[in-house]
């Protein structure tokens, strides 16, 4: 019989639950500090990140190639013929081309990849609808159709309260007026059909943009039905705020908060909220 196992890497923000529940396997993305490299998720959990951040910006770095062998030669030991690889933006990391790169070449296996021109909960998002169906079994082509379509309609957007940890890991993207952003302007970040970050609008203030934000995805999705994540960096109060403003305006079906996961954490900082949602 065949038997599809879903992979992702450690840019997927998904609960513990739901990996659990649906065996994903996760490559861990590596945090590189001056005097030590840390596995994402198996090594390092996004409080100590925070905490280290006080004293230094790491970098980020590619899944090492005997970290995405290893889990292929777990998938294959637990019976699995095929193999459904869900992954970070191309456009935001070299990872998704890499991972692809060797399950390709890795024999006994199918290997399927799709590019989810996203990250964190929008990843996560994609994950569990992919596992989902191939809990019921449907035809891997068909997964792969329906998780494109889902994102395609995605909304996908964010606020962080210093931008100077994206500008310093390189992941500014078309964030315009960067310079200014970094003195005062606090921009709404969108990941776009490309999958990379672009402005979605300007706010004077990290307090303002967020409710902006929130307008923004009110103004879309008004009495619609939606799923919706949202994420945070040490600001789940506000997280939980944000949802519950949500549940005011939309029908929303499916629902989840979640911390940011470390090697994010890199790039956001603390003070992360992000809101990522799709009509169904």
């Amino acid at each position: 019989m065949n038997r599809t196992a879903i992979i992702t890497d450690s840019a997927c923000d998904i609960s513990c639950e739901d990996i659990k529940k649906y065996n994903v396997k996760i490559i861990p993305l590596r945090i590189c500090f001056s005097d030590k490299t840390y596995l994402d998720r198996v090594d390092i959990t996004p409080i100590q990140l925070y905490e280290k951040l006080e004293k230094e910006i790491p970098k980020t770095s590619l899944p090492s190639s005997e970290s995405i062998m290893s889990i292929l030669d777990e998938v294959k030991s637990e019976g699995y013929t095929s193999v459904l690889y869900i992954g970070i933006s191309s456009g935001l990391s070299g990872s998704y081309n890499f991972i692809k790169m060797i399950g390709e070449q890795y024999e006994g296996l199918n290997f399927y990849s799709f590019n989810t021109f996203s990250l964190s909960c929008g990843q996560g998002m994609l994950i569990k609808i992919a596992a989902k169906m191939l809990e019921s079994l449907c035809p891997i082509g068909d997964v792969i159709d329906e998780i494109k379509k889902i994102r395609e309609k995605m909304t996908a957007m964010f606020v962080v309260k210093d931008l100077s940890y994206l500008s310093k890991g390189g992941r500014i993207g078309k964030v315009a007026g960067t310079v200014g952003s970094l003195l005062k302007i606090c921009p709404i970040v969108r990941v776009n059909d490309e999958g990379v970050y672009e402005t979605a609008a300007k706010s004077m203030g990290y307090s303002r943009s967020v409710q902006m934000m929130v307008k923004e995805i009110e103004k879309k999705f008004t009495g619609c039905n939606i799923c919706v994540s949202v994420v945070h960096g040490l600001m789940e109060d506000l997280a939980n705020a944000v949802l519950n403003k949500i549940k005011q305006f939309a029908n929303v079906i499916e629902s989840e908060v979640v911390p940011v996961t470390a090697v994010l954490a890199v790039h956001t900082g603390p003070g992360l909220i992000g809101i990522i949602t799709y009509p169904v």
